[in-house]
């Protein structure tokens, strides 16, 4: 369950059904009730009485209204709940992100860990609030920043996390864990294996790492490597329950999905002898088959272009594998 569910129970159980507020920075968001659930959560307005002198209102799916509303979110006013009313009991997670080995970037691989780190807080905006965010090693102005994790996690009586690490030994699954820890470490700074050394760190402070990796059937090539893109998978999984194939799909840029598919399209090509001349060939219809992957015809097409294979009909298809079989090219063979 999101903050914003929460957010909308509490309203239902004070008899209220359309809220306004007059906050500038959440009438501009995308979806003004998750806005107004994320400031009263950050402790930066509360759910008032009465209509504030609004003319206008929204419902709890966002549609506007030309109506006052029954309650208001603002800081002026008399309160009906605030934060800690909404958030006395929530057991959601912290997503953690560690950037003690920051100086290990290259100044392009720091800007790109800056950029990945803000639009994570954007993430857990859409999920949580705030204060669930925690980074750890550099300070970037968002979310809760601390020098050490290992203080923050003891210091909150945490003496357990799941790693997301792409070589952890174990899959990640619904095991539920206080917090989450993602290494902030993006592009060559990735190939020095720093996310297992943040395991290491952690484990010396005391603090039990369970090491996870996010897998798509069967690999890691196609999983989003992106900081907010993991932490977005991990909260679809665990607070929406999406199936994590599914998850995974919904973040997913196709640059990713490529990657995948350059992967898994040879196994579906057929060798085709003509002559002396040997092609490869995949039917169009192969394309049907890697719906768990955020991939447009136009994307298969790109990629059998580049691996030099022929798009045929399934008709065609069939016809090839009717041809004889030569065992010693290992190819169908076309007199």
């Amino acid at each position: 369950m999101r903050l914003k569910d929460v957010f909308t129970e509490k309203l239902r159980e004070n008899g209220i059904s359309k809220i306004g507020t007059r906050m500038k920075w959440i009438l501009s968001s995308a979806d003004p009730i998750r806005a107004m659930a994320v400031a009263v959560a950050n402790g930066d307005a509360k759910v008032l009485k009465g209509d504030g002198g609004i003319g206008f209102s929204f419902t709890f799916d966002g549609k506007y209204l030309q109506e006052s509303p029954e309650a208001y979110v603002g800081n002026r006013g008399e309160p009906i709940f605030g934060k800690e009313e909404l958030i006395q009991g929530l057991d959601l997670p912290f997503i953690a992100i560690d950037c003690r080995f920051y100086e290990l970037h290259s100044e392009k691989e720091k800007k790109k860990l800056r950029l990945q780190i803000t639009k994570t807080l954007g993430t857990i905006r859409e999920f949580m609030w705030d204060e669930k965010l925690i980074v750890a090693g550099k300070d970037f102005g968002v979310g809760f920043y601390c020098d050490k994790l290992e203080d923050f996690l003891l210091s909150n009586g945490i003496e357990e996390v799941i790693l997301l690490d792409p070589k952890g030994d174990k899959l990640f699954d619904r095991k539920k864990a206080k917090c989450y820890v993602i290494g902030g470490i993006v592009d060559k700074a990735e190939e020095k294996d720093l996310t297992s050394l943040i395991g290491d760190e952690l484990e010396k402070a005391g603090i039990r790492c369970d090491r996870r990796r996010i897998e798509l059937r069967g690999s890691i090539i196609g999983v989003p490597d992106r900081i907010n893109h993991i932490a977005e998978i991990v909260l679809r999984f665990l607070l929406d329950c999406e199936d994590l194939e599914k998850a995974i799909r919904s973040v997913q840029p196709i640059t990713v999905a490529k990657w995948r598919l350059r992967k898994e399209l040879p196994k579906k090509s057929l060798r085709v002898r003509i002559g002396n001349k040997t092609i490869r060939v995949v039917s169009k219809e192969t394309f049907k088959e890697f719906d768990w992957l955020n991939l447009r015809l136009l994307d298969l097409y790109d990629v059998c272009r580049e691996q030099k294979l022929y798009v045929v009909s399934e008709e065609v298809m069939k016809k090839l594998i009717e041809l004889e079989w030569d065992e010693k090219r290992r190819s169908y063979f076309l007199r």
